[in-house]
């Protein structure tokens, strides 16, 4: 695989380096306004989709009320296995999962949330 091919599968130190300096310049505010807006809503089930290294998820897991349940998915485990691996206030479930083809039922959740940004690739 070569290097511009490991970028674009954020494989390698990609999710290291998309944490320490992608997450706290762009995404921790923004998580953390994230958290507490959903922390006004009574919710039990929540759904997080493109999580990447997990800035909305730690977030959330340090925010809701127990016992809501947070689900995080990505449709690249490396960086599933790199949130998880820093740790959250409570569990979390961490999944591997497409966000156009997402592998659970219609009203699941109480809500879904995403603090993606938006890519555009050439094909």
């Amino acid at each position: 695989m070569s290097g511009s091919d490991t970028d674009k599968a954020f494989i390698g130190s990609i999710p290291r380096l998309y944490h320490a300096y992608m997450v706290p310049l762009i995404f921790k505010p923004y998580a953390a306004d994230l958290a507490r807006r959903l922390a006004t809503r009574s919710v039990s089930r929540v759904l997080e989709i493109a999580a990447r290294t997990g800035a909305v998820t730690r977030a959330l897991a340090s925010t809701l009320a127990e016992p809501s349940e947070i689900i995080a998915t990505d449709l690249n485990q490396p960086m599933l296995d790199y949130a998880a691996s820093l740790g959250t206030a409570r569990p979390v479930t961490w999944r591997q999962a497409d966000a156009l083809s997402l592998p659970f039922a219609d009203t699941t959740f109480d809500a879904v949330v995403s603090q993606a940004e938006h890519n555009q690739h050439e094909a």
